[in-house]
């Protein structure tokens, strides 16, 4: 079940657009959003996020511009990162970071979810797992 309000992982996006192996589940997540039954945020981070994780695929510019253009057409509110956020954000990442754990830009999403105490919708196995540790609720994109 989604909430009524939720933060969006960078991954629920790019599945979505991508159509990878969590299209369907991505689709069910952007469905509830376009009906207005969930109501979307994101940590203003996510476009960053977003950006760094195609570009290291070998994604031109102009097509990373197009693929932001095509997330600015799903409804959702980005949440600013404040300084108390990346202060979290960052004690997070020092606390989880290693192969297998915690990403970067990860740790911004997870801060603003507890920040604004929203569930992360995600696919991160790592949040997942420890997610009353990192201090939020998270929801595994693949059991949608």
């Amino acid at each position: 079940m989604i909430s009524q309000r939720i933060l969006l992982d960078a991954d629920v996006f790019i599945s979505y657009l991508v159509g990878n192996s969590l299209y369907k589940q991505s689709s069910k997540v952007i469905n509830t959003v376009l009906k207005g039954t969930t109501r979307a945020y994101t940590s203003s981070e996510v476009y960053n996020d977003i950006t760094a994780a195609l570009r290291s695929s070998g994604v031109t510019l102009p097509k990373v511009i197009e693929f932001i253009e095509d997330i600015a057409a799903i409804p959702h509110e980005p949440l600013p990162v404040t300084s108390e956020i990346a202060a979290e954000a960052l004690r997070l990442y020092e606390k989880h970071h290693g192969p297998r754990k915690l990403h970067y830009f990860d740790s911004y999403h997870i801060a603003t979810a507890k920040h604004y105490n929203l569930p992360l919708v995600t696919s991160d196995r790592y949040i997942i797992a420890h997610a009353r540790e990192l201090g939020i609720k998270a929801v595994d994109l693949r059991r949608v």
